[in-house]
Order: C-alpha cells, then structure tokens, then sequence
C-alpha cells in the first residue's frame, strides 16, 4: 500500500498496533483483577454466613438445611442460596447423616468434603454460575459437623457493568488522544529530516558548493548527512570538471577554427601556386596540431580521480627520464637556434608517475625554448642539498611580469598573449605542471627577472633510506618521504 511508503504514517500504524495491544492487555488485566475482587467479595460473603451460623449449631437449633436456608435467606436477604448439613463419623470415617435445603440443586454439591480439616476452616469451589463453600462448624467427640453454602456469584453486578462499558468507551479515547501526542513527537521527531531535504532541494547545478547543514541534527542522522554532503563534494568535484572542460574547449576551440576556416577560404577564393597552397596547408596543420595538444590537456586536467593516478605510482630513475626528455625536445630547440645545455646530472631513484612525470618536465623546458630568445641557452641541471632533489630549468627569454608571476599556474592564463598563440602555447602548460607536481608532493619555484630570464626549480624531497616502504603507503601518497 501507498501509505506505507511514509515513514511518519508507518511509525503511526506501529504506534497504534502497539497500543491496541498494550490497551487490550491493560483492560483485561482490569477486569479480571475487578472479577476476583467480586470473587473474593462473595467469598467473604459465604464465610461471615458460616461463621453466623455456629451459635445455632452449638444450640442444637440447626439439623435442618431447609430451615437454615430459609433463615439465612431471611436474615441476609441473599437469594438463591442452597445449604447442605453434613454429620460425618470420626470412628465410622464416613457420612452418617446429611441435609439439602433443595433436591434439585444437589450437584451443586458435590465437591471434596475435607474433612481432615480443622474447625473454622473453609474451602471454595467453582460450579457454573455458583461459588460453593465448604466449612467445618462443630466437632463433637464422635462427629465433625460441616455447613456447605452454594451463593450465586454476582459477575453480572452493575459494578462490572460499569467497569466494562467504561472500559469499551476509555480504550478508543485513549487511543485517539495517544495518536495525536505521536503524531505531534513524531513530526517534531521528523522536523530535522525535513530541514535536511529542504536544504538538499535548495541545490542545484548553480549552487553545488553549498552543504546541508549539521547543526542541531540529531545523531541519528548526522551520519546521514555527512555522507550526502560528502557526495555533493564529489559531485561537485565531477561536475567542475565536466563544466571546465566543456567551458575551455568552446572557448580555446574557437580561435584556431576560425584560422582554419579563414586560411580555406582565402584558399578557395583563387587559383594559388602549389607553394602557397603548401603554405595554407601548413598553417592549418600547425593550427590541428595545436587543437590535438589542447584536446589532450584538456582530457588531462578532467582526467580520473587523483587516487587512482596514484596507485600508478613505480620507482623510476628520474635522471633517466630526463634525458629522454631533452633529447624528444632537441629537434625543437634548433628552429629556434637554441642550445639546450646540461650543467649537472645525478643519478636519482623516485616513486612516481613516468607518464605524468614525462609530462611536466616537457611543459618546463618546452616553455624555455619557446620563450628564450634566439641564438641562446637553456641549462638544465638536476642535483641535490641535504633534504631534496633539485631540478633545475634556466632560460634566456623574456622573464615574466610581477603582476603575471601570481597568475601563471592558472588555465588558459598567458603572460605573453602575442607570443603564445604563434608558437603554440594556450595557457595550459603550467597548471598541468603544477597539477602534476601536486599530485607528487613536489614543490615549484620560479626565479624571473623582466627580459633577463626565468629560472625553473622543482624540489623533490628525498626518500628516508632508514624507512622501508610499503606499496600500501605509495598508495595512500605519503611516499615515505621526509
């Protein structure tokens, strides 16, 4: 059923059940507790009519049940009441002689006669409708004389009637009015819920980075919340990217589209000399190859979780990768007549991503080629100090402003915007540098002076030889470094 789809109205239809329940057990108890006090009533009722009836006997004025029905009916005004006289022979242990104030009711008697008793003592016994007691009233040398009584028992009285019709009336009332304390502890119990699902319906796409709120959250649901918020966290992290790839690759498409589209056109309006057309041709493959690159670093910097590049994690020799990375580069170097210059190279063994690495170390001396000037030098060197490893990338180029120095880790940010659209560069570079170099805990520093040069050092710390490392620790990315 529908109904039970709500939380509130399941924990009303538990609450009712069990009340009904509770209630039911609660009467019961109740009413069988008023009908023993009946019980008992009549109980005492058919003794204090024994114990009235002991002085006669001792006065021999009593053999006759007939008569002592007659008289107690008479003096107590209880009617029906049925009377048996018993005599029973101690020497003969059976008995002599005995009386019924009615034939017809004789079933009413036949019940144990006890009559190891003691004087004074009394036993009861249910017959239908009838409560029977049985007492011993007289002890002669030779005889025990009994008195047994059969009073209706009044489970009819109007104090039962009362009680039950009070009952059958209190039990709905009590229900309904305990329904709606519920239901009030119920939605103040549920207040907090809803406070969450408001929160959670006020975000949207425009307003990912707001939280649901844990003040004053039960701890019931504190959790609950904390893990929701953790989930907008990663979809907020997802959606950011997805909105700043597609926000990058619309903008940085734009420009060298529109080259190519101008270059064919400028093609197709005339007949060319094969020169000219060779010369569009390698315009446009330029302006390809530099969407490709944007492309791939645009897929880069909305690439899987960092976890995940992390666990790619391997020992590698750094000083390996480095030169393979400068001899890919020396073919671009001389186009620009520049001498890429090793000052120093160490051996040096790291935990890190090869591919990534490759990555950032291309972006760094590929910008000092592209930004020295022509006819000079870029020295690389990679040495050490007492805590790191220094990578070391120094051009001869253009410097970088103050004012752009703050900005030059940022997508899309070009600190020369004339020079970077012709040779290539569209501001990508650098953040992937650095997003690389974060992922590796390693630092970055530029040195710049305006028109003199820039130098490039990227520290890597050492690995503590005394430490043993596990793989579960490359993993969680501490790399068991100082």
């Amino acid at each position: 059923m529908k109904m039970f789809n709500s939380l509130k109205l399941k924990l009303l239809f538990s609450f009712f059940i069990i009340n009904v329940i509770i209630l039911s057990i609660y009467g019961t108890f109740i009413y069988n507790t008023a009908k023993k006090g009946v019980l008992n009533t009549t109980d005492t009722e058919l003794k204090m009519i024994s114990i009235d009836v002991i002085p006669d006997f001792q006065r021999g004025d009593s053999e006759d049940a007939k008569y002592v029905a007659d008289e107690l009916i008479s003096e107590f005004s209880i009617e029906p009441l049925f009377v048996k006289i018993i005599h029973y022979g101690k020497n003969s242990k059976k008995i002599e002689h005995e009386t019924l104030s009615s034939k017809e009711h004789e079933w009413l008697f036949d019940v144990p006669l006890n009559e190891i008793g003691h004087l004074g003592s009394i036993y009861y016994f249910n017959k239908k409708d009838f409560r029977v007691s049985s007492m011993m009233i007289f002890d002669k040398p030779d005889t025990k004389v009994f008195i047994q009584l059969a009073l209706q028992k009044n489970m009819d009285s109007l104090y039962l009637k009362q009680l039950f019709l009070g009952l059958i009336i209190a039990t709905p009332i009590l229900l309904i009015v305990f329904l709606i304390i519920a239901g009030i502890l119920i939605n103040r119990t549920l207040l907090p819920v809803k406070g969450v699902i408001s929160s959670v319906k006020s975000i949207s796409a425009n307003n990912l980075s707001n939280r649901v709120s844990t003040k004053e959250i039960p701890s019931e649901i504190k959790d609950l919340v904390a893990t929701f918020n953790q989930l907008l966290n990663n979809l907020e992290v997802s959606f950011n990217k997805i909105t700043d790839f597609s926000n990058n690759a619309s903008h940085e498409l734009k420009t060298p589209l529109t080259v190519i589209r101008g270059e064919i056109e400028v093609a197709l309006k005339q007949d060319r000399e094969p020169s000219e057309y060779k010369e569009i041709l390698e315009d446009i493959l330029q302006e390809s190859i530099s969407i490709q690159k944007m492309i791939e670093q645009l897929f880069f910097l909305a690439k899987k979780d960092i976890t995940e590049i992390i666990n790619e994690f391997d020992e590698l020799y750094l000083d390996e990768v480095l030169t393979d990375t400068i001899f890919q580069l020396e073919k671009l170097a001389p186009s620009k007549d520049i001498h890429i210059e090793i000052k120093k190279i160490i051996p040096i063994t790291i935990q890190a991503n090869e591919t990534l690495l490759k990555i950032a170390i291309n972006n760094i001396i590929r910008n000092a080629i592209l930004y020295s000037k022509n006819d000079s030098f870029v020295n690389i060197s990679l040495d050490e100090n007492s805590k790191e490893y220094l990578l070391i990338v120094e051009d001869n180029g253009q410097g970088i402003a103050k004012e752009d120095l703050e900005y030059i880790f940022e997508r899309f940010y070009r600190a020369d915007k004339t020079r970077s659209r012709k040779d290539g560069g569209i501001g990508l570079g650098l953040s992937i540098v650095k997003m690389i170099l974060d992922i590796h805990h390693y630092d970055i520093e530029i040195k710049t002076i305006l028109n003199v040069g820039t130098t490039v050092i990227v520290k890597i710390p050492k690995l503590n030889k005394a430490t043993k490392c596990s793989s579960k620790i490359i993993r969680n990315s501490y790399f068991c470094m100082l």
